[in-house]
């Protein structure tokens, strides 16, 4: 399990109620699906993509694959979540049209993105930060960028939580490094932090969580 993977886990949990009906479930960028494993039962199927998948849960399919060419047919899924993927694809545009197309009418995205002006507490630490995260290709996105992202690939709603995520950008490192030395505290710490997160509210230099909708 990833400190990263924990920490979406709690806070979209916060942000998005679960889902009370059968849902047909992709994860885009699951890694070893931990947090589709954390989904309600009455998701089915529940499918992780990646192009190393580590397969530790038997309730997930996983697939290999390039988020940008899925190997799944025209509105498959009602709903599909990539958490802190789009940065990392050098063609954003097209693993968006291709995250519209594998859903079904109305179905619904959601992502989460680091906000283009991402900004660890004390500053100097920013750039190691991204270094760490494996920001290559780009930091970020505005909320601006990711509404003209959506509006132009298939989805007719785009709404952009933009959350400051004080306690996460000033304590990551505390957090890896606790995390490195006893999961059991780490957990601990990520959901205190996680939960003071969603409560600070929204603002620049933090996270951005994305809710799209198809057409």
């Amino acid at each position: 399990m990833r400190l990263g993977s924990y920490y979406r886990w709690i806070l979209t949990t916060a942000l998005w109620p679960a889902e009370r009906q059968t849902t047909r479930m992709l994860d885009l960028g699951c890694h070893s699906g931990f947090w589709l494993h954390q989904q309600t039962a009455g998701c089915r199927p529940r499918v992780g993509c990646d192009l190393e998948p580590v397969a530790l849960y038997p309730d997930i399919q996983y697939v290999k694959c390039d988020a940008r060419k899925l190997p799944f047919a025209t509105g498959s899924f009602d709903l599909c979540t990539a958490w802190d993927v789009l940065e990392h694809v050098p063609d954003d545009q097209t693993m968006l049209r291709e995250l519209s197309r594998v859903l079904r009418p109305g179905g619904r995205a959601r992502i989460s993105v680091p906000h283009k002006h991402i900004a660890a507490f004390p500053p100097f630490l920013t750039p190691w930060l991204h270094r760490r995260w494996q920001h290559s290709i780009r930091t970020g996105y505005t909320p601006s960028e990711i509404q003209s992202l959506a509006s132009g690939n298939g989805f007719s709603e785009c709404r952009v939580i933009a959350l400051k995520t004080p306690w996460f950008r000033s304590l990551y490192l505390v957090a890896s490094l606790v995390w490195r030395v006893s999961h059991r505290a780490g957990r601990r710490l990520i959901v205190a932090i996680a939960r003071r997160d969603a409560a600070a509210g929204q603002g620049q230099k933090g996270l951005l969580f994305v809710e799209l909708q198809k057409r």
